[in-house]
């Protein structure tokens, strides 16, 4: 099965678990809801640094960074309690899986702040695009690469932390370890899902939102404004839509690469299939 053909049908299966377990898209709007103050403390830090106050500024920025990304971990633990519960046939909530992540909370925490420290250091190696170009353009290709490989080793940390109760470390080494007993060394992607949405919505979404800003920019401001707000609600959507969708099945995934299970209505050739190892 070809790349993109793989990633439909796995994106496409997802979808269908949604479907059948609606209650699990509450996951990211509640994340959303919650990461309002983290985002203001976030914007507070911007805005002191546009002043000049760069050491508040800056504070306040990687503050509200990690906070971001601790609501995003609480989320992301929740929605995968219950997508494995259902998947195995059970039942849960938005309220167990929020609440059983959070008996959790401490390993959250620490994954939270080892993920901002990860994505800081990304950003400083890419940099702010001074220098010569070809300078850039190593900077930005070198992180690039670290990023998706650092998400791609990375993938099984949540699975691992709520469904098999590891702490962090290990969940760090049985993530990356099941990788390689499963797919190798040998990795030239990342796991194959969410292409069909970035296709269909995200990437629509994006393009209206900028051809509202060039309407608005050029004087057209009514049609343009409309169209900028089209485009935010679509790129909202869709990346609920996403987060849902990576999050069932980075369980599926990981319950076939440790323990062999299908389940779901995935098939052995789409999970064999869904990261790319070199030929």
């Amino acid at each position: 099965m070809g790349a993109w053909s793989n990633s439909r049908e796995l994106t496409r299966q997802s979808w269908a678990v949604l479907k059948d377990n609606r209650y699990l898209m509450a996951y990211p709007v509640v994340g959303i809801a919650a990461g309002i103050v983290p985002f203001g403390v976030m914007l507070g830090g911007v805005i002191f640094i546009a002043a000049n106050r760069n050491w508040i500024g800056w504070g306040l920025v990687v503050v509200g960074v990690y906070l971001l990304t601790l609501v995003g971990t609480w989320i992301q633990a929740g929605l995968t309690v219950s997508a494995a519960a259902e998947l195995e046939g059970g039942q849960s909530s938005l309220g167990h899986g929020l609440s059983t992540a959070m008996g959790r909370f401490g390993r959250l925490a620490r994954w939270a702040f080892v993920s901002t420290v990860v994505g800081l250091i990304l950003g400083a190696v890419r940099g702010n695009d001074n220098g010569g170009i070809a300078s850039v353009i190593f900077r930005n290709v070198l992180a690039a690469t670290a990023g998706v490989m650092w998400q791609l080793i990375t993938f099984f940390v949540m699975p691992a932390m709520m469904l098999d109760d590891l702490g962090m470390i290990d969940a760090i080494k049985k993530s990356a370890s099941t990788f390689k007993q499963r797919w190798g060394t040998q990795l030239s992607g990342g796991v194959r899902i969410g292409g069909l949405i970035g296709l269909i919505v995200i990437l629509p979404a994006m393009l209206l939102l900028v051809a509202g800003v060039l309407l608005t920019t050029a004087g057209s401001v009514a049609p343009g404004i409309g169209l900028a707000i089209v485009g935010l609600l679509a790129l909202l959507i869709g990346g609920l839509i996403l987060s849902a969708i990576r999050g069932v099945f980075s369980v599926v995934l990981y319950r076939y690469a440790t323990r062999g299970v299908l389940e779901g209505g995935f098939t052995e050739e789409q999970l064999a299939g869904a990261v790319k190892a070199k030929a």
